[in-house]
């Protein structure tokens, strides 16, 4: 995105400002060209050139919401080296964090899901693609963990994540936050104790051999 960025015109920009704060407000579909033009003083056939189609401005708003997956693991590595549980904990609290921002109002990338339910449009499947980079990276760290099912346990911790961020639309965002981040202290405590408890049920075959 920063190369794209780095040659949009003056206009271009004022389009693209524009349009990111219409499109997390009102919404993609509800923010029409016309209106874009309107408020950020840009011609139609301006915006057309910078970014060929609403679709295309669409796609470039959603890439450019998404924090890459890698940064999220790296800053979680540098503040917590060695120390996976410590990683999560650190991952689920910027999350937390994020959420509970004042504006705050959703998952970019979900709020465009429901706008764009066809799985081949290209707006849906970015969305598809980057929430898969996410939970990339929740397993990743899981991996680390002495549990017996790590796929599972960052699926969970997805859907806490996803949850949070909807509830935070009709309940107390600072209680969404802090419920997240408890909630996934619970299920990697219960995964750790189901794990422990697996192994310590394990009979010894040397004993049994005597």
């Amino acid at each position: 995105m920063a190369d794209v960025e780095t040659r949009r015109s003056p206009a271009g920009q004022r389009v693209w400002e524009t349009a990111c704060e219409l499109f997390y407000r009102e919404g993609i579909r509800s923010a029409g060209v016309a209106e874009i033009a309107e408020r950020s003083g840009v011609g139609k056939p301006s915006i057309y050139r910078n970014f060929e189609s609403k679709d295309g401005l669409a796609l470039a708003y959603v890439n450019a919401k998404a924090v890459p997956a890698r940064d999220w693991l790296a800053a979680a590595r540098a503040a917590c080296p060695g120390d996976p549980r410590a990683q999560l904990r650190h991952v689920i609290g910027g999350i937390a964090d994020q959420i509970s921002e004042p504006g705050y109002r959703g998952c970019p990338l979900v709020n465009a899901s429901v706008e764009f339910p066809d799985h081949e449009h290209p707006v849906r499947k970015a969305v598809v693609s980057l929430k898969a980079e996410y939970l990339d990276l929740l397993t990743e760290l899981v991996a680390q963990l002495p549990v017996r099912d790590h796929r599972a346990l960052g699926y969970m911790l997805q859907m806490l994540v996803e949850g949070a961020s909807v509830t935070t639309q009709i309940y107390s965002a600072d209680r969404s936050a802090a419920s997240l981040k408890e909630a996934a202290d619970r299920v990697i405590d219960s995964f750790l104790a189901d794990s422990s408890t697996a192994g310590s049920s394990v009979p010894d075959s040397s004993l049994e051999e005597r």
